[in-house]
């Protein structure tokens, strides 16, 4: 564990960018994100499936998640 660039975005399933969370260097160790179903805009955003990807330096990880409204 080090001091490392993060990146989280959430992408809709057609691969649009939604919302960028955390952009910068962060500490190591454990965080929570929640995210309030709007886009970077403030707009709240339709209940459906959306994908968010990490990227922590070198090593990046896409996985899926419901948003249900």
């Amino acid at each position: 564990p080090e001091r490392q660039d993060v990146v989280l975005t959430i992408y809709d399933i057609l691969g649009r960018k939604v919302k960028i969370f955390i952009r910068g260097v962060e500490e190591p160790g454990f965080k929570t994100v929640i995210w309030d179903g709007t886009n970077d805009l403030g707009k709240p955003v339709s209940g459906g499936i959306y994908l968010y990807q990490i990227q922590v330096g070198q090593f990046t990880q896409t996985r899926k998640m419901l948003l249900m409204r």
